[in-house]
């Protein structure tokens, strides 16, 4: 039976691993070499508007939310309720990590002086030290088995419902969600531009998705993969609280 000390252990690093994540996707952003796939819509609409990318990141969420409603009505909606609703208090705090993360590394930046930018050796060293920082926080977010992030539950409960396998489906939604971040990003630069070139819309597009886009969408599951291999079992040990030794 599941104690009151295991599921506070469960809840708390799950919460841990969302901040995690999000510091993650933020410094992947800050490198500026591209954006987490996941991300890519939310922080080329902060780009151009005033709402924040931790406020989109909210709304997509909130979508992912209600299509999940959609899949399971009549199909199994009352049974997954409490683990939908869950989920609509974590995507808040998970938009306001995305927000709060990213102006804690603005101001490291800052500190080190490098607000006017940096090499590009340098962006590199910080977009893999985002992907490294992000599988971390996939692990603890994934592990406790709390509840699963909008995206993915949204994901999971349209393959069951379609019968298909998760992994490729999710490619398809990341990917999806790439060519969104694409597109809004050259509307938004064709718009604002006196003249519509090749030029222009190679720029739109490298708003969108970058070398660093391709780079985590490679190695940020493969990295998870290992850690969880490392790290799995001495896990769900000190989880469960089955494992009195160091």
């Amino acid at each position: 039976m599941v104690n009151n000390k295991e599921i506070l252990r469960r809840y708390a690093c799950y919460i841990v691993g969302l901040y995690i994540v999000a510091f993650g996707i933020s410094m992947i952003f800050l490198s500026g070499t591209g954006t987490s796939p996941v991300s890519s819509w939310a922080f080329v609409m902060d780009r151009h508007t005033p709402l924040s990318a931790g406020t989109y990141t909210f709304i997509i969420n909130v979508a992912m939310i209600l299509g999940q409603v959609i899949i399971l009505h009549k199909h199994g909606l009352r049974k997954e309720k409490w683990n939908i609703l869950l989920q609509l208090p974590f995507s808040a705090l998970f938009g306001m990590f995305i927000d709060s993360s990213r102006y804690t590394i603005q101001q490291g930046m800052n500190l080190l002086g490098l607000q006017d930018g940096m090499p590009y050796w340098g962006m590199l060293l910080m977009l893999f030290l985002g992907i490294i920082i992000q599988a971390y926080g996939i692990f603890l977010e994934v592990r406790p088995k709390v509840t699963m992030m909008s995206a993915e539950a949204f994901v999971n409960y349209f393959c069951v419902r379609a019968h298909k396998e998760f992994g490729a489906i999710k490619v398809w939604f990341d990917v999806i969600l790439v060519l969104l971040g694409v597109l809004c990003s050259v509307g938004f630069v064709c718009g604002s531009a006196d003249e519509i070139t090749g030029h222009t819309v190679l720029a739109g597009i490298m708003g969108g998705v970058r070398e660093g886009t391709l780079i985590a969408a490679l190695f940020v599951g493969r990295c998870v993969t290992r850690i969880k291999a490392i790290y799995g079992k001495p896990f769900d040990n000190w989880l469960t609280g089955s494992s009195k030794e160091g």
